[in-house]
């Protein structure tokens, strides 16, 4: 990806930068928020590490300005912040994910990796398999004509799934869809989460059988044709 990363500690800058480089991302730097937010809105990049303190134009400034103007980049906030008002604050003005400093390096690169992947996710076109077809742009399901609403973890959930039709998806891959790869996830939640999904699905294809089958020990796979 094409990343822009908006930090004035240049410590933490030329930390950032040389270790998405290596990682196989193009990086531009901004060291202040005013700067950092035209850059951004000049659409030229695909993702954004954006810094709160910053001189002229502080990061929820970046955001608020940014999203007023349409800009869909992700944004991944970086900040010694780590005020529970302010991480919902960031979130509130359309933050995509909050790491708070200090971080660990290969946290960093694994949130930015997950960026890359719902980007390229988004891309793809629409899933569709068993009856069922799904609709990004408004997070739908389409069974039978109907349009079933989904959040946003149950849609990510659901189209790893149909995208794998056939093939058993594990109980990682479903996590890391749906949560990101360093979350920490309750043992029984995704069971959750898929009964919801089963329920607003009815649960049953064309011929009676499930459309989500739990794979015993392994996970669940997605058994229309």
């Amino acid at each position: 990806m094409n990343v822009l990363v908006i930090e004035d500690d240049n410590r933490i800058a030329s930390l950032v930068e040389r270790a998405l480089t290596e990682d196989g991302h193009s990086v531009a730097v901004s060291h202040n928020g005013r700067e950092g937010a035209d850059m951004l809105l000049s659409g030229r990049f695909d993702a954004a590490l954006l810094d709160i303190l910053l001189p002229e134009m502080d990061g929820f400034e970046v955001l608020e300005q940014v999203r007023a103007n349409h800009c869909k980049t992700p944004i991944l906030v970086l900040t010694a912040v780590d005020a529970v008002p302010k991480i919902l604050q960031a979130f509130d003005l359309g933050a995509d994910d909050y790491l708070v400093k200090p971080f660990i390096l290969e946290i960093l690169l694994a949130r930015v990796g997950a960026i890359a992947r719902r980007i390229a996710t988004a891309e793809l076109p629409p899933a569709s398999a068993g009856g069922v077809t799904l609709d990004r742009s408004r997070r739908l399901a389409i069974r039978l004509g109907k349009e079933i609403a989904l959040t946003r973890k149950q849609f990510e959930l659901l189209e790893t799934l149909v995208r794998r039709r056939g093939l058993i998806t594990t109980r990682e891959q479903l996590i890391e869809a749906g949560w990101g790869i360093t979350a920490e996830v309750k043992e029984n939640t995704l069971d959750v989460y898929i009964h919801g999904l089963r329920s607003k699905l009815e649960d049953q294809s064309d011929n009676g059988q499930p459309l989500i089958r739990t794979v015993h020990g392994s996970g669940y796979m997605f058994v229309g044709v």
